[in-house]
């Protein structure tokens, strides 16, 4: 008898555990509890309620169909609408974290604003803080160029009165300098060798008219050649000189050209005077 009420209720237990059998039976427990209390608490004998349950609950759509439906309902229907009640917070969640993301986005693209707002800022203020510096940078170079300046000016006075000077002193130079004339033997004798290998050139032939011309004048004839006169330079016999005092250009002999220039007037032949005359006297 144990073993027979042990295997009841462990069929029942597992046929309990159908979810078909379940719901239908929770269902029928819900459709049907006025009779089941009927049952249960009525103080009337067994029988009497009994007779009242089949007679006053004996409605087969409470005690089949609509537990049954119910019952299928749960069984089928309970499943799709777990399903779109998943879906349905699945959806929430998904939107609660999208709404996290874009406030977390919102947040990152507001800090990168800020941060590029600094750095505009300090590269602003860093441009100013160059750009002052730079000028008083400049303002000092300024400053230093117009000393530089100052002292260059007065160097070029300076200058300006040693060439004056120095101007002052060749124009009182004369071909009879005694300093001029001071040669040793050796000077001596390469000036003449010299001179003598000039006496060659063609240029020799205007050597008298530009010397007479600067050794009273201190200027070059007209008309001359400038090809002569920078031959005469270059062979170290004429200066030029650059007088900025007086706003003008003058010519003079060097030591070599004085040396040249005494050497040709003391070579030149002159005539007497009675011969002179006589010349002046001939017919022709």
């Amino acid at each position: 008898m144990k073993e027979f009420i042990n295997t009841f209720f462990q069929a029942s237990n597992e046929r309990l555990r159908n979810p078909l059998i379940f719901y239908f039976f929770i269902s029928w427990i819900a459709f049907n509890w006025r009779p089941i209390i009927t049952l249960f608490l009525s103080e009337k004998k067994i029988e009497e309620r009994i007779n009242y349950i089949g007679t006053n609950f004996n409605d087969i759509q409470l005690t089949l169909y609509y537990p049954l439906f119910v019952s299928l309902g749960y069984v089928i229907l309970l499943p799709y609408f777990t399903l779109l009640i998943e879906k349905i917070v699945q959806l929430a969640k998904i939107g609660r974290k999208n709404n996290y993301v874009n406030e977390k986005i919102s947040d990152f693209v507001g800090k990168q604003k800020i941060a590029k707002e600094e750095r505009k800022y300090e590269q602003e203020k860093a441009g100013n803080a160059e750009i002052s510096e730079l000028n008083t940078r400049i303002e000092e170079l300024l400053r230093t160029n117009d000393e530089k300046q100052k002292s260059i000016d007065s160097l070029k006075i300076d200058l300006t009165n040693e060439k004056k000077e120095r101007n002052k002193y060749e124009q009182y130079i004369s071909l009879d300098s005694q300093d001029d004339l001071e040669y040793s033997i050796e000077l001596k004798k390469q000036l003449d060798e010299e001179y003598e290998d000039f006496l060659k050139t063609e240029v020799s032939t205007y050597f008298e008219r530009i010397g007479t011309e600067i050794s009273q004048f201190k200027s070059i004839p007209k008309n001359t050649e400038l090809i002569i006169i920078e031959k005469l330079i270059y062979s170290g016999l004429i200066k030029k000189v650059d007088d900025d005092e007086n706003q003008r250009t003058y010519f003079i002999l060097t030591k070599k050209g004085k040396y040249f220039w005494k050497n040709y007037v003391m070579s030149k032949n002159i005539l007497t005077q009675q011969e002179s005359e006589r010349e002046d006297d001939l017919p022709f």
